[in-house]
């Protein structure tokens, strides 16, 4: 069995896609290491190195792997390819972290690393674009995991654990 892990960025995706890994006993992947895997540049000097454009695209191929038998940590933009996230839902199964904007915007804030964050053409705030995101996670997942401020990471698995087994 394979689960690909969705949600904003600073959702948690990659730290408890790792966690849940090994709960599971499978392997765990985050989207930036199978970037990396895959193109030999890490997705933010892709990005600067070959622009927007570029990087979608190379970002979207990379939705494509064999996904078998692992825990997937989408990066957060991959909801903008409906195509291959319609794909990802029907061989896999999907799990939202649903996060609150204030919890995201407090872990961003702790951060101190850039993240190649993609403001869609239009979007011009950070909320605006995990609003945006927010309306499209909630069309493409198979089980939705509500991710509370006082929440631990192992509250979190635990909570996955109980829809997945």
């Amino acid at each position: 069995m394979s689960y690909i892990l969705e949600g904003m960025c600073y959702a948690g995706k990659t730290t408890l896609g790792k966690m849940l890994g090994e709960k599971l006993n499978i392997h765990s992947m985050d989207s930036r290491d199978l970037f990396h895997n895959k193109y030999n540049i890490s997705e933010n000097d892709y990005l600067k190195e070959y622009g927007q454009e570029n990087f979608q695209k190379a970002e979207r191929e990379t939705l494509y792997h064999d996904f078998k038998n692992i825990v997937f940590s989408l990066g957060g933009s991959a909801i903008y390819y409906p195509e291959e996230m319609a794909l990802l839902k029907e061989k896999y199964t999907v799990i939202w972290l649903n996060v609150p904007f204030e919890v995201i915007a407090y872990r961003k804030s702790q951060e101190n690393w850039e993240r190649p964050i993609v403001l869609p053409d239009g979007t011009t705030s950070f909320k605006e674009l995990y609003n945006q995101r927010y309306d499209l996670y909630k069309k493409c997942h198979d089980i939705e995991i509500k991710v509370t401020k006082s929440d631990t990471p192992e509250d979190v698995i635990q909570n996955i654990l109980k829809y997945i087994k």
